[in-house]
Formats: C-alpha cells, structure tokens, sequence
C-alpha cells in the first residue's frame, strides 16, 4: 500500500498577524490619524496671525477653520469604492499624504480662495483615512469592534490635546504661523512613510468572515432600514454635537461672561471626555442599539438643558461641559460608528464607514451656521433647546425603531433583541 499524498496547506494571506503585532500596526494607523486632529485643533489657534497677514474678515477666517467638514463630507461617500480600487492601507497612505500636502501647502496661500482649497482637500484627506481606519477596525478585530472604532475617536482626542500645545510652542519660537502647519504636514508624510513600510496588507484587508470571531449576517444594502435609521441618528447628533463644539465657548464668553482663559478650561474638559470613548465602544459591542443610543442620546439632551438653563458658575459649567463630552464624544460618536458597520455585511463595512463620515461632517459643516441663525432669532437657550437637545432627543426616538436581530454579530459578541 503507498501512503496517500499530504495537501500541501497555504498561508492563507487574509488572515490577521498575530494580536501584539496586530496591535502595534494599528496603534501606528492611530498616531497618523492623531495628527489630524493636531491641525484642526491648531489652525483656529493660529487665526489672530493667519487675519493679520491676509486681512481676512472674522468670518472668511471662520470658514477657513471649518470648512474642511465640507471636504471630509463630500469625500466619505467615495472613500468606500477607492477602498475597493486602493485596498484599506493604500487608502490610508492616500489620505493621510492628502491631508498632509495639503496641511503643508496651506503655508503658500496667497490668499482666501487657493487657502479654501488647502483646506477643503485636507478634509478629504481625513475622510480617506478616517473611513478606511475604521474598515480596518471593524475587520481585524472582529470581536471588538466597538473597542477599536472608540481607540480611534480617543487618538483623536489625545490628538487634540497635543496639537494646540506644540503649536503653541512652534508659534512662539519661530514667529510664524506656518511653522506648527509645516511640522504636522511633514509628520504625516513620515507616518504615511512608516505605514507603508510597517503595517502589513495582512492586518488592514484583514476578511471579517475568517477566523472564530467572524462578522456575520447584517443588511446587504445601505438602503436598509437599519443603515437608513442610523444615518438620520448620526446626522441629528451631528448637528447638535457641532453646534455645541463650535459655539459654546461663544456662549461662556458672551452670555455668561467668562474670560477667554476660563471658558477654554471649561470648554476643554468636554474634549478631555473623548478619551472614555474605548469604554463607549465596549458598551457597543456588549448592548442593544435600541437600548444604548437612546441612552446616549438623552444624555445629551439633559446636559445640553443643565447647560443652557442651569447656573452660569464654573463648577457647573464645567461639571456639565465634561458630561455632555462623555455622552456625546465618547458615546454617541463611537456608537452610531459602531453600530453602521455592524448594520451591514461584511461588503459593505466599508461603504458604512464612509456614510458614517458623510453624515457626521455634512452635517458638521452646517451646524454652526443653522445654531448661529437660531441664536439671532431666539436667543441661546432656545437656540440650544431646539437644535442640541431637540435633535438628541429626536435621534433617541429614532434609535427605537432598529432591529437588533439584523445587526451583523461575531461569534463572541452578538446583539441581542432587548
């Protein structure tokens, strides 16, 4: 008798490196997304120097700080067919080279309309990369992936914190503005660099259905009824988020007459909160949609009515100002991204990615316009009835007519009817 022949077995290059490994290239995919967040926390810093060489007016240079919302919103969508085209990693050396280029170029502007441009491309840069980070998030850690989807929010957060300190810092040593702009974009074409040398094609096209902790079932369309839900809940909290982020320093300073210093702290502690944003992505991963986001979002709701009717002192204020962070930057932020990818089947993670993106920053870049409008109509504390807490408790409302059963689960972590 002959022995019959051994199958030869193949590496199956699919499959993720092994989990240290694994963490530390992701860890890298987060310094690179952390420099983001150290431009766009740095460049409103740089704004008194930015309107004293153009002359432009407090609201040109307004729209300089905000508009690359409109880029990142304008791209989120694409993000998800250059994913396809690219490959995840590609799409992030993409955006993070994009973003970089176009931090760096923003130094040769010779006035406002090629500086829109500078920053309107740096948005979609950080859709590229956001959106394909996210892909990669929820893929290779399949059985975490609310964790991962949070320890991108909290990059962003640690981000921001050492953004406007650095930048400071480069300003007064070298008396120019593009000094902090120059040193952020070279650091990401360095991070882009050491991710295309560093990070293997392995842990980024990581396929969610290998491996004991698969994703699962989930709707084969974004015109579902769960991903349609969650992106109406991820476009209200966009709009009541980004109202609050960009104008609540306004109201301290002009209807409760803080000083620029004191509202910064108090404004600086919702910030801080994003960095329990890996704790908001467990609670994704363990709960019920339909039991979490309404949470989430009346939390909001309440915060948004102690703020804006409860007392003006900085003990309350800034008590407050943290919890709104937490219920709103690391809760609702991490769990309407969660929950998109989980909506879908594994194909489409990445175009739920990129929704997510669109709806959060489409949203973004009108919210300080339809708040302010609001504000001269009515007044702050109508202003920010309707539009922070009205929109938070409206998406709470929403979030109870998901189907927890049509959510895409892993072996470890499913979703249960609650």
């Amino acid at each position: 008798m002959s022995a019959a022949p051994v199958p030869q077995v193949l590496p199956d290059t699919r499959k993720a490196p092994a989990s240290r490994a694994a963490v530390a290239m992701f860890g890298l995919l987060l310094v690179a997304y952390a420099v983001n967040a150290m431009d766009r926390m740095v460049f409103p810093i740089l704004l008194v120097e930015v309107r004293a060489e153009y002359g432009f007016s407090i609201e040109a240079a307004g729209l300089q700080a905000t508009v690359f919302a409109l880029g990142m919103g304008l791209a989120g969508l694409p993000a998800g067919r250059i994913q396809r085209l690219l490959g995840r990693k590609g799409t992030i050396v993409a955006g993070t080279v994009v973003f970089s280029a176009a931090t760096a170029l923003t130094v040769v502007s010779t006035g406002f309309a090629d500086m829109l441009l500078w920053r309107v491309l740096s948005g979609v840069g950080e859709a590229l990369q956001l959106a394909a980070i996210i892909t990669v998030a929820s893929s290779a850690f399949a059985a975490r992936r609310g964790v991962a989807i949070g320890s991108v929010n909290m990059a962003f957060a640690a981000g921001s914190v050492i953004g406007p300190a650095v930048g400071s810092r480069l300003l007064e040593s070298y008396g120019t503005w593009r000094a902090p702009m120059v040193a952020y974009g070279v650091l990401g074409i360095v991070l882009a660099a050491a991710i295309t040398v560093l990070v293997s094609s392995r842990l980024t096209e990581a396929d969610s259905a290998d491996g004991p902790t698969a994703h699962t079932g989930g709707a084969r369309t974004l015109l579902s009824r769960n991903p349609l839900l969650l992106a109406v809940i991820t476009a209200l909290f966009g709009l009541a988020d980004f109202a609050f982020i960009g104008l609540y320093a306004s109201y301290l300073r002009e209807e409760l007459h803080y000083s620029s210093g004191g509202a910064g702290f108090v404004v600086g502690l919702s910030g801080l909160a994003a960095f329990a944003s890996p704790l908001g992505g467990l609670l994704v991963d363990r709960m019920s949609p339909r039991v979490l986001l309404p949470v989430l979002n009346l939390g909001v709701a309440v915060c948004g009515c102690v703020l804006f009717l409860g007392p003006g002192s900085s003990g309350w204020q800034s008590v407050f100002s943290f919890l709104f962070g937490l219920f709103a930057s690391g809760g609702v932020y991490v769990a309407v991204a969660g929950y998109l990818v989980k909506s879908v089947d594994r194909e489409g993670v990445s175009r739920a990615a990129g929704l997510f993106v669109t709806c959060v920053y489409v949203a973004a870049g009108v919210s300080g316009l339809l708040f302010s409008s609001l504000v001269s109509a009515a007044g702050w504390t109508t202003a920010a009835m309707v539009q922070i807490v009205g929109f938070s408790v409206l998406g709470s409302v929403l979030a109870l007519a998901l189907l927890p059963r049509q959510f895409s689960t892993t072996d470890n972590h499913g979703i249960t009817e609650s």
